[in-house]
């Protein structure tokens, strides 16, 4: 039993549920090739001033062999930081798409999100603002895109600013999308028809006492 389906409530059933599209790491890969053809690149056109700069035979030899070492260094700083960058677009894709877990019930939307820092969310249907979809170029692709939950309940304090839960690398965006939003009209309705009742009660008794 999953984490959502362990914290429903009695008469609470799930109506829809997000699905992770696995082109997500396809483009994960593309990602990390593109890093490191530009790490590559880098390497190399740095490796190509390097060996101009130790043919240069008019420079000073205490100034060649300084160029040497700082030109050295940027030669692996520029191949590992694209590698790293690529890696890590790569992991963040496989762990989003292994661990984030999002289901719109008849009463919340329950989820969470992450692998060791969870994100935990269960904001009630009637509490719930909206849910916004994200596309970018890759998503725009291999046909995914980011769900973007809009609520006080699920706001988080990133980079020191007030910024909405996501879920990436969504495929049924849209479906999911239109399935809350249909479940919060409900809620809303059997919200308003709970309030008529309890008026229409409670003037029912004021009624009451009147003539008693």
């Amino acid at each position: 039993m999953g984490y959502v389906e362990s914290n429903l409530g009695k008469d609470e059933k799930i109506l829809a549920r997000i699905t992770h599209s696995k082109a997500a790491l396809i483009s994960a890969i593309v990602a990390v090739g593109i890093c490191l053809a530009v790490g590559l690149g880098l390497w190399y056109g740095v490796g190509a001033i390097l060996a101009r700069i130790e043919e240069n035979d008019k420079a000073a030899e205490e100034t060649i062999d300084l160029l040497v070492q700082i030109f050295g260094v940027l030669q692996i700083v520029f191949l590992i930081i694209p590698l790293l960058v690529g890696v890590a677009l790569f992991l963040h894709s496989t762990i989003a798409i292994t661990c984030n877990q999002l289901v719109v019930t008849n009463k919340r939307l329950v989820g969470r999100k992450g692998l060791i820092s969870k994100d935990l969310i269960d904001i009630l249907l009637l509490k719930l603002d909206n849910v916004r979809v994200k596309n970018n170029m890759f998503g725009a692709l291999f046909h995914y895109g980011t769900l973007e939950v809009v609520s006080a309940g699920s706001q988080q304090i990133v980079n020191g600013r007030t910024a909405n839960l996501e879920f990436p690398y969504v495929k049924n965006t849209e479906e999911f999308r239109k399935a809350v939003l249909a479940a919060v009209d409900k809620a809303k309705e059997e919200d308003r028809e709970a309030q008529a009742k309890a008026q229409a009660a409670a003037l029912k008794r004021a009624q009451e006492d009147l003539s008693s």
